[in-house]
């Protein structure tokens, strides 16, 4: 008795909440604002694809990047031989042919470091799921990253 009863009062109470819409009413009704909405309204997310191939194309690259990088800090240090044949006294006086002191190379050398370094951090970043405008934002910093670290050398582009 007490189930039927239950069952009864249940479906009274759910026919008084719910608005009573027929077909004419519910072709003529506006959409509810947001707070409105039904609780059970699905929220689509944008769409991202992640695979297998893509995450170890990341990998592949984060792996080439470490490698750079280790070869980039053998070069922050020059070696005695370096020291000697590009003195800052002798590179002033053929600067006309390209030449650089070893501590201009030391600079740049430790330039790159810091622009590889970046870059790896932004192919970190890209492994974590995120929108596709995020993504086109990563990728256009690391095509900036890269045209800056390739732009070192040649002063004549720095400016």
């Amino acid at each position: 008795m007490k189930a039927t009863s239950f069952l009864v009062l249940s479906l009274t109470l759910s026919a008084t909440l719910a608005p009573d819409l027929s077909a004419a009413d519910a072709a003529d009704s506006k959409p509810l604002p947001a707070a409105v909405q039904p609780k059970d309204a699905t929220l689509e997310l944008p769409k991202m694809q992640v695979t297998a191939q893509r995450a170890k194309k990341i990998d592949k690259e984060i792996k080439r990047l470490d490698k750079l990088i280790t070869r980039e800090k053998n070069k922050i240090k020059p070696t005695d031989l370096d020291k000697t044949l590009n003195n800052e006294k002798v590179t002033k006086v053929t600067a006309i042919f390209g030449g650089n002191s070893a501590e201009h190379m030391s600079i740049v050398a430790a330039s790159r470091v810091m622009l590889l370094e970046q870059e790896r951090d932004l192919y970190e970043a890209m492994k974590r799921p995120a929108t596709l405008d995020e993504l086109n934002m990563m990728e256009a910093q690391i095509e900036e990253l890269r045209t800056t670290r390739r732009n070192l050398d040649d002063a004549s582009k720095q400016r």
